[in-house]
C-alpha cells in the first residue's frame, strides 16, 4: 500500500507541467455562471483524452456538470472531489452595472512559474489538480476499495432568481452539487476544492438573501414636500438611505457578535446591501414610489 501511495504521489509531482497546462486550458474557456456547459464539455473531453470515464450531466440548456468515477470494489468507503465550473456573472448587466472589465473574458494565462486569471483562481486551478490526481490513481493501477468520484459543478456562485431574473438560469449556491446528490452521485466523504489559501476548512457560514422594499410617493419635483427626517421623506429612494444605515449598523453588530473560533480558525460572518433599484432612470423629475434593496 505504501509503495502504491508513493507511486501515485510521484506521478502527481511529475505532472506539474500538465497541471499548469490543464489549469490554463480550463481557465481559457468562456463559461460564467449560468453558461457552464462549455467548461463541463472541456472537462469531459480531457477525461476522454486520458482514458478516464466521463459524463456530462445537463441541468438545463447551457448549464451542466461533468463527472468522472474511478470505481472501487465496493469494500471500502467512497470519496468525492468537487470544484465549481462557474465564475463571476457576465453579459450586459455586468458590463453596464458593475462598470469593470469582465474577468471571465480574460481567461487564464501563464508567466514563467506563475498562473494568472480569475477563472483559474476561482476555481479551475483547484479542479485541474484533482483531475490530475485522479489520472495518477488510474495510471498507477491503484486497487480501490471505494469509488473516487470527481465532480465539476455548475452554480456555486452566490445568486438567486428575483424579479425579472427568473428561472433555473439564475440558481446558484450549490445548484449543480444539489442536482448530483439528488440524482445519486454521492459518497461517504467529500472534499471541496476552493480558494482557501491552501488551508483545510470544514466550517463555513451559510448564505441567505433578503429583498427589502421601501414605499414612498410619486411626486413631481416642483410639488415635492420634504420632511425633516429621511425616513419620512416621500421619495422611497431617499427614504432607503436611512434603511441602509440601519442595515449597516446591524451588519456591524452581527459580525461582532457572531465572530468566533473554530477548529479551522476564526469565522467572521458578514452582510451588506448588494443591489438597489428605484425610480425611472429616464424620468428623474419624479420621486420614486418604491425602492428595492
Amino acid at each position: 500500500m505504501r509503495e502504491m501511495v508513493e507511486e501515485v504521489l510521484g506521478r502527481i509531482e511529475d505532472a506539474r507541467e500538465d497541471i499548469a497546462e490543464l489549469a490554463v486550458r480550463l481557465g481559457s474557456v468562456y463559461g460564467p455562471v449560468g453558461m457552464e456547459q462549455a467548461t463541463a464539455e472541456e472537462v469531459a473531453a480531457w477525461y476522454r483524452e486520458n482514458r478516464m470515464p466521463s459524463q456530462v450531466v445537463e441541468l438545463i440548456e447551457g448549464r451542466a456538470n461533468a463527472v468522472s468515477r474511478l470505481e472501487g470494489t465496493g469494500e471500502g468507503r467512497s470519496i468525492l472531489f468537487n470544484a465549481h465550473l462557474d465564475t463571476e456573472a457576465s453579459g450586459p448587466d455586468f458590463d453596464n452595472l458593475m462598470n469593470v472589465q469582465d474577468p471571465n473574458r480574460l481567461g487564464g494565462w501563464r508567466e514563467g512559474d506563475r498562473l494568472f486569471g480569475h477563472t483559474i483562481l476561482n476555481d479551475r486551478g483547484c479542479m485541474a489538480l484533482f483531475m490530475i490526481a485522479g489520472r495518477a490513481i488510474k495510471d498507477a493501477g491503484a486497487a480501490l476499495k471505494g469509488d473516487v468520484i470527481l465532480t465539476s459543478v455548475a452554480g456555486e456562485t452566490g445568486q438567486a432568481p428575483v424579479d425579472e431574473y427568473k428561472g433555473l438560469r439564475f440558481e446558484g449556491k450549490g445548484f449543480g452539487s444539489s442536482y448530483l446528490v439528488q440524482h445519486g452521485v454521492r459518497a461517504d466523504y467529500a472534499l471541496v476544492a476552493e480558494t482557501t489559501n491552501f488551508a483545510m476548512c470544514w466550517y463555513n457560514c451559510g448564505a441567505i438573501y433578503y429583498k427589502v422594499t421601501v414605499r414612498g410617493q410619486n411626486m413631481y419635483t416642483p410639488r415635492l414636500i420634504r420632511n425633516e427626517e429621511l425616513i419620512d421623506h416621500p421619495n422611497a429612494i431617499v427614504k432607503a438611505a436611512s434603511v441602509i444605515q440601519a442595515i449597516e449598523r446591524w451588519a456591524i453588530e452581527f459580525e461582532a457578535k457572531r465572530t468566533g473560533p473554530t477548529p479551522c480558525g476564526e469565522v467572521r460572518p458578514k452582510a451588506q446591501v448588494g443591489a438597489i433599484r428605484g425610480g425611472i432612470p429616464w424620468r428623474p423629475n419624479r420621486s420614486s414610489p418604491y425602492c428595492v434593496m
